[in-house]
């Protein structure tokens, strides 16, 4: 029998790469699917805009409002944090990534039953049920996503990984445009709110499930052993991590732009309650951040090639400190006689120049989404990229509940207080971007295959 140098016999590698070929291309079909569902079901009750608003509707305290992104991202990131779930090669990672997404599905579609039976008259009950079962949800996305991210990392090539992200954003782009003209017409036909949310809950039930589906008819390649470093490893190799100065200065750096988030779910409050926006164009605010995030792909990507990701980040930090300004500045100028009086746009004209601030918000997290893993690749070295990414996710999952403090702010202060001290951090997020390193690189890698190469290195040899 005809054997390689390394002694394994020429026709078994021959069969296990063509199984291997037959899996990429089943994975790429299915890992599209996946990815394009979960974008759609998360824009559909999207923490910032649709769960703010509808917390807002049901209670006046602003404290519950800032605890909606605050579990979003916290408890998303747990399992990060944690080393929880399944490192790449395990066999039972996609088992538990599947089963993660079932209760993901399930979570949601109970909400959207809880809605309907307790949105009339019983506002405490619906309102600790949320948050409960919104927790539970949170918790299975992050068990969820770490092992199928995986999955499709080291399914397929540099080249065709960024092919496979490029699709899901072109179709996330797309499903958000729908989503948006979906809500808009939820809202904007009945005033029966809490039944119209439940119905959001129940059309995002529908495709977190089919995401699930997707998930489970993906298949693991042939992989080497490898395990998920735990909370305390990245807690005794802190110290050391720290020492490298490239590091901690992204860390402050990311720190001061994850606090900028302080006002984040209260942009929408705003615009509701303040500004008197009608509710029926929340979705065209939802279409706004979504076109914004993923259409500017397209301008991130050749500013990372032919100026650095350093850059990328700076302008990103700059347009997150400007949304506070533009939700303060819009609503004066608008009421200025000089445009007031032209009667643009029916007398909306402020409802929908509001729009600007959650394109802009878009834009600035598609920048973050893309240099941010980038930027880490740069910093950490190879064998030690797994601790570098643990511990920056560490800081950032109790970094993520400053949205909650935003709320005691503006319960106790008002939102102009709230806004200011969001721009004053973003502020200092511009401030330390100036200290971020920015190699000088021979070859240039793309954002979307350095996704593959970040998720790479999360696996950490035994």
């Amino acid at each position: 029998m005809a054997t390689r140098g390394d002694g394994v016999p020429a026709d078994t590698q021959l069969t296990a790469t063509n199984s291997d070929r037959r899996t990429g291309r089943r994975n790429a079909g299915f890992g599209i699917a996946y990815g394009a569902l979960l974008m759609l079901g998360h824009t559909l009750i999207h923490p910032v805009i649709v769960l703010a608003l509808f917390v807002s509707l049901v209670s006046d305290s602003y404290v519950l409002v800032g605890l909606v992104p605050a579990l979003a991202t916290g408890l998303a990131a747990f399992p990060l944090v944690l080393g929880a779930g399944s490192g790449p090669g395990r066999a039972d990672g996609l088992t538990v990534g599947v089963w993660a997404s079932i209760l993901r599905a399930a979570a949601i579609g109970l909400l959207g039953a809880v809605g309907f039976a307790l949105g009339d008259g019983r506002p405490p009950a619906l309102l600790v049920t949320f948050f409960i079962v919104y927790a539970v949800y949170n918790l299975a996305s992050g068990f969820a996503n770490t092992p199928i991210v995986d999955l499709t990392a080291h399914s397929f090539s540099g080249d065709r990984l960024g092919l496979v992200f490029g699709q899901r954003n072109l179709w996330g782009a797309v499903l958000g445009v729908l989503v948006g003209y979906t809500i808009a017409r939820l809202l904007g036909d009945t005033e029966d709110t809490p039944a119209d949310v439940a119905t959001i809950f129940l059309l995002a039930f529908v495709a977190f499930s089919l995401a699930a589906y997707a998930a489970a008819m993906m298949r693991e390649p042939h992989r080497g052993d490898g395990y998920l470093a735990s909370l305390g490893q990245h807690v005794r190799e802190a110290p050391h991590l720290l020492g490298n100065d490239d590091f901690r200065r992204f860390l402050a750096f990311r720190a001061f732009l994850s606090l900028a988030a302080i006002a984040d779910p209260f942009y929408i409050v705003f615009a509701y309650r303040q500004l008197g926006v009608p509710i029926d164009l929340i979705g065209l605010y939802v279409a706004a951040l979504t076109v914004g995030r993923f259409a500017s792909n397209l301008i991130w990507e050749p500013l990372s090639v032919r100026h650095g990701n350093r850059l990328v980040l700076q302008v990103s930090a700059l347009l997150r400190m400007s949304i506070p300004l533009l939700a303060l500045a819009l609503p004066p100028l608008l009421r200025w006689s000089v445009i007031a009086d032209r009667g643009l746009m029916g007398g909306r004209a402020l409802a929908y120049a509001f729009a600007l601030v959650f394109v802009v918000y878009g834009i600035s997290l598609s920048g973050q989404a893309l240099a941010n893993m980038a930027c880490l690749l740069d910093i950490a070295p190879e064998p030690e990229r797994a601790a570098y990414t643990g511990l920056l996710n560490a800081v950032l999952a109790g970094v993520a509940f400053v949205p909650f403090v935003g709320g005691l702010l503006l319960q106790r202060f008002g939102f102009q207080f709230l806004f200011l001290v969001a721009f004053l951090i973003g502020f200092a997020a511009v401030l330390s971007s100036g200290a971020l390193h920015e190699p000088r690189l021979l070859r240039h890698t793309p954002l979307l295959t350095r996704y593959g190469l970040l998720t790479r290195s999360r696996r950490v040899r035994g």
